[in-house]
């Protein structure tokens, strides 16, 4: 066995030898792309995030009870949690391809030799029995940083995984916000629709009664008529506002319709964003634009694992055991059996299979990083036109409340004329119908502007949401 062992020696150097000079010659063109930074886009890296839970800010009770069945409930929650379970479970995966391996064996075999089998006569047709109890042991290194490559990519994606499902809560409480400020808009809008109905059926009656004395021309009526007919398909129009928004509520919470319709009537929140302390810093924050630069590390780390593909993989097995043909000679010192196979495995010629694996590992890279740059372009994008739109909805809304109070004051002179006979009851039916109008605008403009708020602070990202 010494003689052996010296043997060998110069075999395994040979061997090293050939592993260095004879394996397969990585070749992949250079990257075409680099990730985007927030100096090259004058975007600030100094911020805060948004509260995971910033819809507290708007102090509804039934939005915040929405809010939470929606987070229990919603099922693409419940596929954004599975790819993040798959996706930790491919940590364990890799994790486990280098190190100790053991499996364990037991078996028995029974056998006829032919009787004109080259063995020795006392052999032939005869039966045999074998007993085996053995272990299997494997033990793989990472001499070339494989493995550790493939599991920083591993990392990576779960990584990515989470960040993309607490993106995902932020998209359904996002919509969840959007769809209730709708529905307590339109269900207030409803009130006045309503009120400009009747406001619009007396104009009707009063121009009906007009030229029936004939203080009037027939032409008042069919406009009345006209007017009243806008104002009954406006109303409809509120009411199918209303319907689909609790359709929303309904399909975004994962409940039926009747719990939607049995909340209780509340009226449309009152809440400011204080834009002030907002910073494009933010950005960098967003669950969406970090799960799209982990993805990018994710994909460094398959490159990596690819390039190591290229040099040799050694193993390390062992099996030990005991074998008998009788069982009671099984546990004998004699039954032992061992045996050792190193093992090195050298990629010399692979028809091109490690270069494709390689080239479509940096292609991956390369989409990674595209996708990143895009993900934070529009990031930027959605961000400058929200806080433009926020900014002239604030304006608008400033500018209709002087509005509504002008058209106030005038209801209120006109029905003092009114009451000392000065005007006609026409005159000052058509001034409240025009203050409703004024009070619908305002109220559309203030809808609005609330959701423009939400959509701000779901451009801007939140702090991440924890997972399920």
């Amino acid at each position: 066995m010494r003689n052996y062992n010296t043997t060998l020696l110069p075999v395994s150097a040979l061997l090293a030898l050939l592993a260095v000079s004879g394996c397969a010659t990585p070749a992949v063109a250079p990257l075409q792309s680099q990730p985007l930074t927030p100096a090259a886009l004058a975007v600030s890296e100094a911020a805060t995030p948004f509260a995971a839970d910033w819809w507290r800010a708007l102090n509804d009770a039934s939005l915040e009870l929405l809010l939470a069945q929606a987070l229990r409930s919603n099922p693409g929650l419940d596929a954004a949690d599975a790819r993040l379970r798959a996706a930790r479970a491919g940590i364990a995966s890799v994790a486990s391809n280098d190190g100790l391996k053991v499996n364990g064996n037991l078996g028995a075999s029974r056998a006829r030799t032919s009787e004109f089998d080259a063995l020795p006569p006392a052999m032939l047709g005869q039966w045999t029995t074998l007993q085996t109890v053995s272990a299997d042991f494997s033990y793989r290194f990472d001499f070339w940083g494989k493995t550790r490559a493939q599991l920083a990519a591993a990392r990576g994606q779960a990584r990515a995984a989470e960040l993309e499902a607490s993106d995902a809560r932020q998209s359904v409480a996002y919509a969840l916000v959007g769809s209730y400020l709708e529905w307590r808009g339109a269900q207030a809008a409803l009130t006045l629709l309503q009120q400009d109905r009747q406001q619009a059926a007396s104009l009707l009656q009063n121009a009906e009664q007009r030229v029936k004395h004939g203080l009037a021309q027939p032409d008042e009526v069919l406009q009345a008529r006209a007017q009243l007919a806008d104002s009954d398909e406006r109303l409809l129009r509120g009411e199918q506002r209303i319907s689909a928004a609790a359709h929303a509520l309904a399909a975004l919470s994962a409940q039926p319709q009747a719990a939607i319709d049995a909340l209780p009537a509340a009226a449309l929140p009152q809440w400011t964003l204080d834009t002030a302390p907002l910073s494009s810093g933010q950005l960098g924050l967003r669950a969406d634009v970090q799960a799209a630069r982990e993805r990018v590390e994710a994909s460094r780390g398959n490159v990596a694992a690819a390039r190591a593909d290229f040099y040799p993989d050694v193993r390390l097995n062992l099996m030990a055991g005991l074998s008998a043909q009788e069982l009671g000679d099984l546990f004998s010192p004699g039954a032992r059996v061992l045996r050792l196979a190193p093992a090195l495995t050298l990629p010399l010629f692979s028809n091109g299979e490690l270069n494709a694996r390689l080239d479509s590992r940096s292609a991956e890279l390369e989409a990674a990083i595209a996708s990143y740059n895009q993900t934070l372009l529009n990031a930027i994008r959605d961000t400058a036109d929200h806080s433009s739109q926020l900014a002239r909805l604030r304006s608008a809304e400033a500018a209709k409340q002087q509005a509504l109070l002008a058209r106030r004051d005038s209801v209120a002179k006109v029905q003092s004329r009114a009451s000392a006979g000065l005007t006609t009851p026409a005159s000052l039916l058509a001034e409240q119908r025009q203050l409703t109008q004024a009070r619908l605008a305002a109220l559309e403009l203030h809808t609005q502007r609330l959701q423009s708020q939400a959509a701000l602070i779901r451009t801007l990202g939140t702090a991440p949401a924890a997972t399920r």
